[in-house]
């Protein structure tokens, strides 16, 4: 729409709107016939430049920032001109949320499962002890992987991702609820902390705009804080390495997390952090395990720490775990961002244990009347044990049963021949793959060909049995009209052997052939002169044979 079309509209709503004389009785804040047509002006410039503005950015050419991009250095700051994305800090993120909660405003599930950096899946949502109360406990996350229980008051119901104001010490703390009911119980009961305790801390409310507004201000300033905490413990000469500070929701607490190899006397670093700071500050001391989950990072198989992420309870790992799993004791690659072992190693531990019972004891040596056997190696899955003689580098793969039944035969003063009796063949990996991709294609294909599941059922057979009766029904049908023939003025042509087509097509070789038609093959074959000379090879070379003798 062009200017001038706008200026015209606004002209015809001022000629057409009657001038009324203003009624006091009316309410002052109804609008003028004017001040309805500057609104209808301003519409149509707001919309005149936003069509502007739309064909302008159509225009760019981005050929232009394309090759200045690629002249531009990697290692040198960003082209204010080329259009590059902005990091943004987020301290909402220490608190597993991407937005700052609302107060009283409902959360959804998917919701919640997007903000929540170390959530916990509620499995037993909405499931009650029959003919009992509901569970008063709640847990509650807080910075990072920070959680604790609180009892809720009478009458006060919350859900998962509500953010609750709960009891500091001294004051008040914001955190967000984590899990409810009876999921609750059991992980207080897998903590070993008793539901009916009277430690167990208040939780008052929900949180009020102003306990947000309020704990958003401390979120924006810790950061700043934990970068002073290190400069004024550089300035004192303290060997002690500060990670992370907390402050509390209601400005009335600051905890310094430090990790310090030997003691460390803070005494006059505490006096200074409370002149600066004017809150109450406390010092705790962390380790090397819970520092790499407070500053996170991206471990070695290319994901985000598990530590910083979703676990939250360390157990020790000793190298046992690796010699278990048949990992070679290499401390580059089983050592973690902390420097201590991997708590991954855990992960798959009782797996291997448990499949590891099957096995006889390791480094048991077999005999065999060609020598003895030590052991080697073992594949724990595959139930395989791979054994050398003394003295050779062959390895020879037995099944962990055949082994056991050596050992037996052993202790009996029974030994076999040798080794290679016991042997198996083993697939490589990559036949192994191709292998097993075979067997799963030929599983799908059947599956296919059976219909549904794979399963034959009775109703499959009937349907199958059924199909074949149609099928043969139908040749016989087709059979029977070619026997017949086409029909000819209303009856059946007669139809012919085998010999009569054979007959008909040695006829119609004998006739003779008008001129310029070409004569057949085959009929050229038949005239020709049946004489000696025209015999086969064979025959040719059985006559000279016998004449030969």
């Amino acid at each position: 729409m062009d200017e001038k079309e706008n200026k015209e509209i606004v002209e015809e709503t001022i000629q057409a709107t009657p001038k009324a004389t203003p009624d006091p009785r009316e309410d002052d804040d109804m609008a003028t016939a004017e001040e309805m047509a500057e609104y209808a002006r301003q519409a149509a410039e707001r919309r005149a430049q936003k069509k502007n503005k739309k064909i302008e950015e159509e225009s760019v050419d981005y050929s232009q920032l394309e090759a200045a991009e690629l002249q531009a250095d990697a290692y040198l700051e960003p082209d204010p001109q080329l259009p590059w994305v902005k990091y943004e800090d987020n301290v909402f993120l220490s608190r597993g949320c991407n937005h700052c909660p609302e107060s009283y405003v409902p959360i959804s599930k998917a919701e919640t499962n997007s903000c929540a950096k170390v959530a916990a899946t509620n499995w037993l949502e909405g499931v009650r002890q029959p003919g009992g109360e509901p569970f008063d406990v709640v847990e509650v996350r807080f910075k990072h992987n920070r959680k604790d229980y609180f009892r809720l008051p009478d009458g006060l119901e919350v859900s998962e991702g509500d953010l609750v104001a709960v009891e500091g010490q001294p004051g008040h703390d914001i955190g967000i609820v984590s899990l409810t009911g009876e999921v609750c119980r059991l992980q207080m009961q897998h903590k070993k902390i008793d539901p009916d305790s009277e430690s167990i801390k208040k939780l008052f409310r929900r949180a009020k705009p102003a306990d947000i507004e309020t704990w958003h201000q401390t979120l924006n300033e810790e950061h700043a804080a934990l970068m002073k905490t290190r400069k004024i413990a550089e300035e004192l000469g303290l060997v002690m390495k500060v990670n992370d500070v907390e402050i509390q929701g209601d400005r009335g607490k600051a905890i310094f997390y430090y990790t310090a190899d030997d003691r460390v006397d803070f005494r006059q670093l505490i006096k200074v952090l409370a002149y600066e700071f004017h809150l109450r500050i406390e010092m705790k001391q962390i380790g090397v395990r819970q520092e790499a989950s407070k500053i996170g990072g991206i471990g070695t198989c290319g994901r985000e720490l598990c530590c910083s992420t979703w676990l939250t309870n360390f157990k020790s790992v000793t190298t046992s775990a690796a010699k278990t799993q048949q990992i070679l004791p290499n401390p580059q690659k089983l050592a973690g961002q902390c420097g201590k072992l991997k708590c991954c190693l855990n992960f798959e531990y009782a797996v291997y244990a448990d499949a590891l019972k099957k096995f006889p004891p390791a480094n048991t040596a077999i005999r065999f009347q060609k020598g003895l056997a030590l052991y080697k190696k073992t594949d724990v899955f595959r139930g395989i044990m791979w054994y050398a003689y003394e003295g050779e580098n062959d390895l020879h793969a037995i099944p962990a049963e055949k082994v056991k039944e050596i050992i037996e035969m052993n202790h009996n003063q029974q030994y076999p021949e040798k080794l290679e009796d016991f042997q198996v063949e083993l697939m490589s990996t990559a036949a192994l793959a191709q292998e097993t991709s075979k067997a799963e294609f030929e599983q799908e294909l059947r599956r296919l060909v059976e219909g549904g599941d794979g399963v034959v059922t009775e109703d499959k057979k009937e349907q199958r049995s059924e199909r074949r009766n149609n099928d043969r029904k139908d040749r016989g049908e087709r059979r029977e009209r070619r026997n017949n023939g086409p029909k000819q003025n209303g009856e059946p042509q007669e139809q012919r052997s085998r010999g009569d087509r054979k007959e008909n097509r040695e006829r119609h070789d004998r006739q003779p052939k008008a001129e310029g038609q070409e004569q057949s093959p085959k009929a050229e074959r038949n005239e020709r002169p049946r004489n000696g000379d025209r015999r086969s090879g064979n025959n040719r070379h059985r006559n000279n044979r016998s004449k030969s003798e």
